[in-house]
């Protein structure tokens, strides 16, 4: 594990059922401050707290999904694609969201060491400015349960 302190769960646990319980999650979503620790990146201490906090879910799913969106590839910590292949075995899928702004080629390297797992894709953004109708999109594609070709990447 690398260094889980430095994690923060902005939201507990919470069933999405009506819109009254989805607006709540996004109001305390954005409610909430963005907290950088600096030192770099872990995209591997991030699979790896994510599998802590679904193993304490109090919800019993059909599907288990791991989100990773970010703006740099793994430079801190143990191997990504160890945390990754690991989550996978334990029956975890992992979507990436790469925002393209400080590394173009960031979309190649999740897809090659980041996202895996049953029906796991990636919907990249070019910058920080299209990152939310990147967000947008990949919700509803995980939430329709369809999978976009992985190989063909859809860019905001």
């Amino acid at each position: 594990m690398d260094r889980p302190e430095l994690h923060v769960q902005t939201v507990d646990w919470t069933l999405a059922k009506d819109e009254a319980s989805v607006n709540a999650i996004a109001d305390a979503i954005e409610g909430s401050k963005r907290q950088l620790f600096g030192g770099g990146t872990s995209i591997s201490g991030a699979i790896d707290y994510s599998r802590i906090l679904l193993t304490a879910s109090p919800f019993l799913g059909i599907r288990r999904v791991i989100d990773i969106s970010g703006d740099g590839a793994n430079n801190r910590g143990r191997a990504v694609t160890m945390a990754r292949d690991e989550a996978v075995h334990d029956g975890i899928s992992i979507n990436g969201l790469p925002i393209l702004s400080l590394e173009p080629d960031l979309d190649r390297y999740y897809y090659d060491n980041v996202i895996g797992g049953p029906g796991a894709f990636m919907v990249p953004a070019i910058n920080y400015d299209t990152f939310a109708d990147a967000i947008l999109k990949k919700l509803i594609t995980e939430i329709a349960g369809a999978t976009p070709n992985t190989l063909t990447e859809v860019h905001f």
